[in-house]
């Protein structure tokens, strides 16, 4: 069995405590912050040479990390997030959940990552590093939201146009589609891209309050320039 708590406020960690008996879990690289002695890391690749060369052409990390009880009857893996923000657990149950690149943290073993090449054009055209994970099977997963958390839950054909920066995660049955700005000043000048998404129910949407990559683009703007 597996145990969890969620600790923080604006830079959340996460503790799991992994008993006798349970299955494990997984992480993308970089989010680890402790684990106890007895707990086993294997880093490996998923899916063989095609799922590491899918996860290596899709921005992801390529290599994940497994965690597993070596010994005694219980363990521990703390995980913290890499931006401020807030940890987001998920119940899978057969649904699935598709989750913003770099907003995965992890998993049980028994849920399900697969990188999804390009997304009706999302992850060609959106741009933002817009590339989406399947989170699938039965289990539990986490993921981290960058700033507040926006949860909109939209009806049959109810739409919302977002963003390419602020869509985190969505429900199976949502649909998702590139929109493009209308008018050269919209798409030039607005400062919000070319393209929104389009998302459209039934299904639950979350949102990135904070967009990493217009806090890069701001603080660029402080950076030296080379002469």
């Amino acid at each position: 069995m597996m145990q969890y708590k969620i600790v923080g406020e604006t830079m959340q960690t996460l503790y799991i405590e992994l008993t006798e008996g349970s299955k494990g879990i997984y992480s993308e690289s970089g989010c680890l912050l402790y684990m106890t002695p007895n707990i086993r890391l294997q880093t490996s690749g998923t899916g063989g040479i095609g799922g590491m060369f899918k996860r290596l052409i899709t921005g992801n990390s390529v290599f994940l990390n497994h965690f597993h009880l070596q010994s005694g009857n219980e363990g521990k893996v703390a995980f913290t997030t890499r931006f401020p923000g807030h940890i987001i657990p998920f119940q899978l149950s057969g649904r699935d959940i598709y989750v913003q690149r770099h907003s995965f943290l992890c998993a049980e073993e028994r849920v399900g990552l697969e990188p999804q090449m390009a997304l009706n054009g999302v992850g060609l055209f959106g741009g933002n590093g817009l590339v989406y994970n399947k989170l699938s099977g039965y289990g539990t997963a986490f993921i981290s939201v960058d700033g507040e958390t926006v949860t909109e839950e939209l009806r049959a054909n109810e739409s919302l146009l977002i963003h390419p920066g602020h869509l985190a995660a969505y429900e199976a049955g949502v649909r998702v589609e590139l929109q493009r700005q209308i008018g050269f000043k919209n798409m030039f000048l607005s400062g919000d891209g070319i393209f929104l998404l389009k998302v459209t129910g039934p299904g639950k949407v979350l949102l990135h309050s904070l967009s990493v990559h217009s806090l890069a683009e701001i603080i660029s703007s402080y950076m030296p320039s080379k002469s």
